[in-house]
C-alpha cells in the first residue's frame, strides 16, 4: 500500500476557542504560554499526525505591526515556535515543519535556527509573492549553507485558480525544484475542479502532492472530501487547516489505516 504522511491541523483557531487565548498574534504564544503549543503539538502527533507545523506562520515584522506588535520580536516569536515543534517533533520521533507566507529575514532565520526538519510556505494566494518568499528562502538558505526540504502550498478558489488569476495547473511547475519535497493546496474549499488540479498535476510531476483543507465543522465532509482524493490515487500528504483539530486528525489517521490507499500504476 501507498504511504500517506499525515500532516497535522489547525493552530490559530485552536489557541482561540480551545483554550481561550485572546492574543491577536497566535506567536506571541510561542513566548508567553510555551505549554499551551506544546500541547497543541502533542495532541496532533497523539492524533496520529507525522509532521506538525510550527507556530510560525505570521510573524514576520510587516505582520507584528499590523497587530500592534514589537516588529524586532519577529526573530524570537519564530525561533521559539520552530523550537517548541523541533522538540515535540524528536520526543515523538515525527517531523517539524517550519511555516510561513509573506515572510522576511527575520522571521525566516528565526525558523531556520528553530532547525526544523522542512519548511512550508503556505496559503500563497498572489503568484509574484509567491515566486518572491521561495527566491527568499532560497537565498538565506544558499547565504547560510543550509538545506532543508521545501514544501509549496497554494490558495485557490473553487476552479483551482490562486486568488492574484493564475490557473494552479499553468504556475506549479515555475516553483518546481530539487529542494521542494512537495506541491499542495491549502485554506480552501473543496470542489470538483480541485480534484481534477490533482489530477492534471499528478499526470505532469512525481513530486509529492499535498491538501489540507479547512473544515466547515463538519467532520464527515472533511473525511469526504480526502477520502475522495486518496480513492483517486493523487495524493501523498494529508491534513487540515482552519477549523480542523485534534479529532479531524484522528479520524482521518484511522480512515487511511482502515482502507488503506492502493499504489500508483
Amino acid at each position: 500500500m501507498k504511504e500517506i504522511l499525515v500532516l497535522d491541523g489547525a493552530m490559530g483557531t485552536l489557541i482561540s476557542d480551545k483554550f481561550k487565548i485572546s492574543e491577536k498574534c497566535k506567536e506571541k504564544v510561542n513566548i508567553i504560554f510555551p505549554e499551551i503549543i506544546t500541547k497543541i503539538h502533542e495532541n496532533y502527533i497523539e492524533a496520529g499526525a507525522d509532521l506538525i507545523k510550527a507556530n510560525t506562520f505570521n510573524c514576520s515584522k510587516e505582520a507584528l505591526t499590523k497587530y500592534g506588535e514589537d516588529p524586532e520580536k519577529s526573530y524570537d516569536y519564530a525561533l521559539n515556535g520552530a523550537r517548541l515543534a523541533k522538540r515535540c517533533a524528536l520526543k515523538y520521533g515525527k517531523k517539524s515543519v517550519g511555516t510561513f507566507c509573506l515572510g522576511d529575514e527575520s522571521q525566516i532565520n528565526g525558523i531556520l535556527d528553530g532547525d526544523v526538519d522542512l519548511i512550508l510556505i503556505e496559503t500563497i494566494f498572489d503568484y509574484e509573492q509567491g515566486k518572491k518568499s521561495l527566491d527568499l528562502l532560497r537565498q538565506i538558505m544558499k547565504k547560510r549553507e543550509i538545506k532543508k526540504p521545501i514544501m509549496i502550498s497554494f490558495a485557490v478558489n473553487k476552479l483551482g485558480q490562486i486568488y492574484s488569476g493564475e490557473k494552479l495547473v499553468d504556475i506549479f511547475s515555475e516553483f518546481i525544484g530539487e529542494d521542494i519535497f512537495s506541491i499542495g493546496i491549502n485554506c480552501s474549499e473543496f470542489s470538483k475542479e480541485i480534484l481534477e488540479v490533482f489530477k492534471s498535476i499528478k499526470n505532469k510531476t512525481t513530486i509529492k502532492l499535498s491538501y489540507h483543507p479547512n473544515s466547515d465543522g463538519n467532520i464527515e465532509n472533511y473525511l469526504s472530501i480526502i477520502s475522495e482524493c486518496l480513492e483517486n490515487g493523487v495524493l501523498d500528504i494529508v491534513g487540515g487547516c482552519c477549523g480542523t483539530n485534534e479529532e479531524h486528525i484522528k479520524r482521518l489517521k484511522n480512515m487511511i489505516e482502515k482502507s488503506g490507499v492502493p499504489e500508483e500504476n
